[in-house]
């Protein structure tokens, strides 16, 4: 344990330290968007644990685990785990039996608590070759696998890799689109509060506002009182609505209209509706 020595850094460190931090996985709670994955591991590989993580300059943050009582932590030192001796390629990393691995055989996970064996991890490389962590199996005793394992193990880990890549773009595409919708509205006369916005936009989703509404956007020329007194959009409310993005396009664009939604949904969220 003593003679135990950290791995070196990846070459492009850097670059992948950005990549880990554009996630925004780290610290972040959702284990049962990523259960499903160590699960699959553990099903495929037999092994009795599954865990993946990500590794940034200091930790290794776990997305999903099931470890023993002895390791019931959300995180760990990097100097600390396994998985940095995965780091350095975009290959599996399998070792039947640590005990015997010139490297691991002194780690404090083997010669200590929980006492692992064998253990498989899986680095989840992105598409510019930036590992951001690993997703890994372990037991408790030497275990082999066989090629048809791996390869599927591989490809369980690509499948969480793309989800996190898919998310980190969904996110960001979802924040462009937000800027610019409010940079719109804050150059449209009578939208430049936060309240008037968000007034505007709930007419947006189609719902009739209120004498609240008729008060607050008047002066935009946006809305107009309805037959029963509601606020509906005006003409130029509609072509406002239009040029956001956020107006129906019929069935054709069925696409459109879902990706409309999902707009609508961030920017209320983001104007704090």
């Amino acid at each position: 344990m003593t003679n135990f020595s950290p791995e070196r850094k990846p070459a492009n460190e850097t670059a992948r330290l950005r990549s880990v931090h554009r996630s925004g996985l780290m610290d972040s709670e959702h284990s049962d968007r990523f259960d499903l994955y160590t699960d699959l591991m553990r099903r495929i590989s037999g092994f009795p644990v599954a865990y993946c993580g990500l590794i940034d300059e200091a930790r290794q943050y776990f997305l999903s685990h099931n470890f023993p009582e002895c390791l019931q932590v959300p995180e760990v030192p990097r100097s600390q785990t396994l998985c940095q001796f995965a780091m350095l390629s975009p290959q599996p990393y399998i070792v039947a039996d640590m005990r015997v691995h010139p490297k691991l055989k002194v780690h404090p996970l083997v010669v200590g608590e929980p006492h692992f064996v064998a253990w498989a991890a899986f680095p989840l490389t992105t598409v510019e070759g930036h590992i951001l962590g690993t997703l890994c199996a372990a037991a408790y005793d030497p275990r082999e696998l066989s090629e048809a394992q791996i390869d599927l193990m591989r490809r369980v880990a690509a499948e969480l890799t793309l989800a996190i890549e898919t998310q980190v773009e969904l996110r960001e595409a979802a924040a462009r689109r937000c800027a610019r919708v409010l940079g719109q509205l804050s150059a449209q006369p009578g939208l430049e509060t936060t309240d008037a916005a968000t007034r505007f936009l709930r007419l947006c989703e189609g719902i009739p506002g209120g004498a609240d509404d008729l008060r607050h956007l008047a002066a935009s020329g946006l809305v107009e009182s309805g037959p029963t007194g509601e606020a509906l959009l005006t003409a130029l409310g509609r072509n406002l609505q239009s040029r956001l993005g956020l107006a129906p396009a019929g069935f054709a664009a069925k696409r459109t209209v879902l990706d409309s939604d999902a707009l609508m949904s961030d920017l209320l969220n983001l104007v704090g509706a």
